[in-house]
């Protein structure tokens, strides 16, 4: 009999895994016996990040740098992996980008980005990975949302249209592909703890004050811990979960259900 949240069989490419939740997930898939794992990242430094997995999952952890907007970029972590492993069973568009500006302040070039990144890139890696999904047998997208797919809040502009286009693109591919075993989930989290939101404090010149913010704005109290995030990930990659698809799933502190 299989353990729960089994993954020991499934081989999985996760973009945005230099740090905070795409961190997490690797090393809770690799900890967890994942078969194959494939990591990107547009961070440079990437091999050194992960200098000790390498070496220790040397047979099943690949990583490779570059943008995922960019199609031939798409072109080459897909291709790595068949190479590798010979398919792809799980896919987790997690890598995004964001800047913390008014909609009548923010730049084109931040709004082409932020869209490039969050959005365009789930269609590139769709005109894809669907077409090898298919032809073997299914497989299963995850993408990485937000309460800002589903809630306004200041100075989200860019990036809470981005995850709201999302939102709506994890459903229709859920029901485009229902009939060919293709599953379309995405995970919505609320504020994590990772360094991107501790240097976030930093910079508002009021670190307590603005830390006080983000655990007052959800019930529960505090916010979330990466690997809280990265254990969803884990059992939505699972068989367990093999009856969830369309579904953009909270994971919030309780934050949009106010």
């Amino acid at each position: 009999m299989k353990e729960p949240f089994d993954i020991s069989s499934k081989v999985v490419v996760c973009t945005g895994i230099a740090s905070g939740i795409g961190k997490a997930i690797t090393d809770t898939f690799l900890a967890n016996g994942v078969h194959g794992f494939v990591g990107v990242d547009i961070d440079e430094t990437l091999d050194n990040v992960y200098k000790k997995e390498l070496s220790n999952y040397s047979r099943s952890f690949y990583t490779l740098c570059g943008d995922v907007s960019d199609e031939k970029n798409v072109k080459k972590y897909l291709d790595l992996t068949l190479s590798k492993f010979g398919r792809i069973d799980v896919m987790i568009n997690n890598a995004a980008y964001a800047q913390a500006i008014e909609i009548h302040n923010t730049p084109e070039e931040v709004w082409d980005k932020t869209f490039n990144v969050n959005v365009k890139s789930l269609y590139i890696n769709a005109k894809h990975l669907i077409p090898h999904m298919k032809t073997n047998g299914g497989g299963l997208i995850i993408n990485t949302g937000s309460i800002s797919s589903h809630v306004g809040m200041p100075t989200q502009g860019a990036y809470a249209a981005s995850k709201g286009a999302l939102a709506q693109l994890t459903r229709q591919m859920a029901i485009e592909y229902a009939g060919d075993n293709i599953r379309v989930v995405a995970v919505c989290p609320g504020t994590v703890d990772t360094p991107l939101v501790h240097e976030s404090a930093k910079q508002s010149g009021d670190y307590d004050s603005y830390m006080k913010k983000l655990y007052d704005g959800h019930p529960i109290g505090r916010i979330a811990k990466p690997e809280e995030i990265a254990k969803l990930f884990l059992y939505l990659s699972s068989d367990d979960a093999s009856f969830i698809t369309g579904a953009n799933i909270m994971i919030d502190g309780g934050f949009t259900a106010q």
